[in-house]
This record gives C-alpha cells, sequence and structure tokens, in this order.
C-alpha cells in the first residue's frame, strides 16, 4: 500500500512534518547526486537547494513501513522556478510561462531499494507518484506543468499516456550524465491514470 501525502507550503514549518521532510531530502541526495551525477549541494546527506527556501509544496509517497520512497516538488511559475532560472536553455526558444495556473514540477524521484529490485512495483510506485500530478492539480486549480527531466523518465509519462509535449524547437540536451528536456504537461483525463492503470 502506498500512502501519498501533500504538504503544503504553510504547514512546512510544522514541527510534525520535520522528520517526513528530513528523509525526502535525503531521497532527493540519493537520487540525484548518487544516482544521476549531478551537480547539487549535500549537506549531511540532505539534498537542497534556494527554490525550497521559497514557497513550494512537497508531495511524498511511503510504503506501508512508512519510509519515503517518492517525491516531487510544486512551484508556482509566478516566482522563480527551475526551468526559467537555472535551465532557460532547454526552453529551446520557448517564452517561459508565469502564470498562477501553470505548475512546475522538479525533484521528482523514486528510490530505487527499498522495496528490492521488483520491476513491477517500481513501475507501479512510478505510476502512482505521477497520478499524484493530477491529485494535486485538481486540488490547487493548475491547468498545467511544466519540468525539466530526463528522456528516460519522458519516455515513462509516454507510456503512461500522459498529454505533453517538448517545449520550443523540442530538441534534447545534455545535463550531467543524462539527456534532458523541458516539458508541458496539460493537466486533463489521462493525467488520472489511476482510470488506465
Amino acid at each position: 500500500m502506498r500512502n501519498i501525502q501533500i504538504i503544503k507550503d504553510h504547514n512546512i514549518s510544522d514541527n510534525k512534518n520535520a522528520p517526513l521532510l528530513e528523509e525526502m531530502f535525503r531521497l532527493r541526495g540519493e537520487v540525484f547526486n548518487k544516482r544521476l551525477g549531478w551537480e547539487v549541494k549535500i549537506s549531511n546527506g540532505l539534498e537542497k537547494d534556494n527554490f525550497d527556501k521559497q514557497t513550494p509544496s512537497y508531495i511524498t509517497m511511503s510504503n506501508n513501513k512508512n519510509n519515503i520512497i517518492g517525491c516531487w516538488r510544486a512551484l508556482p511559475t509566478t516566482n522563480k522556478y527551475m526551468l526559467k532560472d537555472v535551465f532557460p536553455q532547454l526552453l529551446r526558444g520557448e517564452t517561459p510561462p508565469e502564470d498562477s495556473n501553470i505548475f512546475e514540477i522538479s525533484r521528482f524521484a523514486i528510490s530505487k531499494n527499498r522495496d528490492g529490485k521488483n520491476m513491477a512495483i517500481a513501475s507501479e510506485d512510478t505510476a502512482s507518484l505521477v497520478r499524484s500530478f493530477y491529485t494535486f492539480a485538481i486540488e490547487n486549480n493548475i491547468t498545467d506543468y511544466v519540468l525539466v527531466t530526463t528522456v528516460a523518465c519522458e519516455r515513462i509519462l509516454k507510456y503512461l499516456g500522459v498529454t505533453m509535449r517538448r517545449m520550443g524547437d523540442g530538441k534534447s540536451m545534455q545535463v550531467g550524465i543524462e539527456k534532458s528536456v523541458a516539458l508541458w504537461i496539460k493537466v486533463d483525463d489521462n493525467l488520472n491514470i489511476a482510470q488506465h492503470h
């Protein structure tokens, strides 16, 4: 059983969320520093960046042992966000959105080793976490998302049937050890993949 939890900006300083957030930042460190080889700041095994100092919401997924096995961060495009301010080259000529109904998905991470190597479970976990894009969007009047992701992750989203497009001229670019793209995701019934899987 997977438990999805949304920690909204105003609850982040709530002490009861502190252990959950620490575990989430640790997972981010494992995924982005160790697995993907990104140049991210790590402190005591935790990965945090300047965007965590803004007003993000965090979406976490835990297993039946209450271990965090997946997470992502939601940022409004009305403020600074990663695609616009860190990876503008991935826009490939398109103007970055600034709209209260369009959010950025960033720091999407799934643990590889918490539940062993079962691929079926891993892909189910990915589907559950992607489904939370839809839930969060409906609760927050979000019509679209943008995100920076790897070409490998793009393939998974495509396989799950998500309505999306590459931004600008659509060319991928090298970021760290991965080919990366900026994606525009439409919030529609296809994103509610509970219906399809």
